[in-house]
């Protein structure tokens, strides 16, 4: 299951690669991992100067995608390369009751569907290829039976520029 979410990003990233435009931004695409309880991958494009749309795919308890709309807000106390941004999406996930935990008390397989926000900032390093990042994402589950779920994370990715 691994495997095909990191082909479908794979394929993400090289479709909308070819539609980057000649911006101010930092970088136009970048892809990493997001280290959280919630772990998994992101891919995060600029759509325009500052609009991104962000794809987390999960794996913790079973596979689960959030799609998630950013606006960018460039240098936090005057630091280059330093932006925060927030933004609002949505999520699917396909739990496995075999694997959840305390707050999947009846342990079977589920659906939870969602709401999400998120708030962060990020660092793009100049010399290199990376980006490091730090969020919190609130999430509003409306399939479940704990519709409120506070997750943060700590990215890292590889920029395409």
């Amino acid at each position: 299951m691994i495997k095909k979410s990191v082909l479908i990003f794979i394929f993400a990233l090289i479709a909308i690669t070819p539609f980057a435009k000649a911006q101010p931004q930092l970088y136009y695409t970048a892809i990493g991992l997001n280290m959280s309880y919630n772990y998994g991958l992101t891919l995060k494009h600029y759509m325009s100067t500052r609009n991104m749309v962000e794809l987390i795919g999960n794996f913790n308890y079973g596979p689960g995608l959030t799609i998630l709309y950013e606006r960018n807000n460039r240098h936090p106390f005057n630091i280059d390369n330093f932006d925060w941004f927030y933004g609002v999406g949505a999520h699917v996930k396909f739990v496995n009751g075999r694997k959840a935990n305390v707050f999947y008390a009846d342990r079977l397989n589920h659906t939870t569907l969602g709401f999400d926000a998120i708030l962060g900032l990020e660092y793009t390093f100049k010399e290199s290829p990376f980006n490091l990042g730090i969020n919190v994402k609130p999430e509003f589950n409306l399939t479940t039976k704990n519709p409120i779920w506070v997750d943060g994370a700590l990215t890292l990715r590889y920029v395409l520029k």
